[in-house]
């Protein structure tokens, strides 16, 4: 599949219908994924990424798709990663753009073989310094859901040392970024997948939503802002 904001090769058998008209949550590494009761909302499939298993938060919750990066696939020989892929029969997304310069790794050769019928290639139009989360809810968007509700996509919000929901050695801003930028790109994918949603005619949630950490809470809610259904179960 190739359009003008994705770049997607599915596994043989990937059935795309089944997420049309579903309500999709997006959980992020931010620091909200842990203070926001996103668990009390209705939703019919979960998409998360990287050290997702690491959150005690996440234990019970069946991920549906999880995005893994370079660093992660680096390491995916992981009894735990693949416990839990095992367990939740989970879909495995992964960027060519920012991971290929693993992919002659060996640990990469072995998980990508072994779940060969599993994994989905996919790169975005969309790329800046907003993360994976943000990537996967553009991939959320292609499958044709009625509604993405994100969490945990934060920035560093009013302060620098936040810490990571699924890493807690993560704290404050890292990779070399500075601060304004982390926070800018926040705000560029917000405006980004409300443009995107909005053409696609589905429905975006911002449950992180006046949260201090939350940098795109001053764009989501005025532009897609909660319903008062969902600020009643959050």
């Amino acid at each position: 599949m190739k359009n003008d904001f994705i770049n997607i090769k599915y596994p043989k058998g990937f059935a795309t219908s089944k997420y049309e008209n579903k309500r999709i949550l997006v959980i992020g590494a931010g620091p909200t994924t842990n203070m926001v009761n996103w668990q009390n909302i209705e939703y019919d499939y979960v998409f998360t990424c990287n050290q997702y298993f690491e959150c005690d938060k996440l234990n019970n919750i069946t991920v549906d798709i999880t995005s893994l990066i370079n660093r992660i696939l680096k390491k995916s020989n992981s009894t735990k990663l693949q416990n839990r892929l095992d367990k939740d029969n989970s879909y495995i997304a992964i960027e060519p753009y920012h991971s290929s310069m693993v992919f002659d790794h060996m640990t990469y050769k072995e998980l990508t073989n072994k779940y060969k019928d599993k994994c989905i290639f996919f790169d975005t139009a969309f790329q800046n310094k907003s993360g994976a989360a943000p990537r996967l809810a553009i991939l959320a968007a292609a499958l044709n859901p009625k509604s993405i509700c994100m969490v945990g996509i934060d920035g560093y919000g009013n302060a620098s040392n936040l810490v990571h929901s699924f890493d807690k050695d993560l704290v404050g801003i890292r990779d070399g970024n500075s601060y304004k930028s982390v926070n800018d790109a926040q705000i560029e994918f917000a405006i980004y997948i409300h443009k995107l949603c909005s053409k696609l005619k589905i429905e975006l949630f911002n449950l992180s939503e006046g949260h201090p950490e939350n940098v795109m809470s001053s764009y989501s809610k005025t532009n897609f802002p909660l319903s008062k259904e969902l600020k009643e179960q959050l």
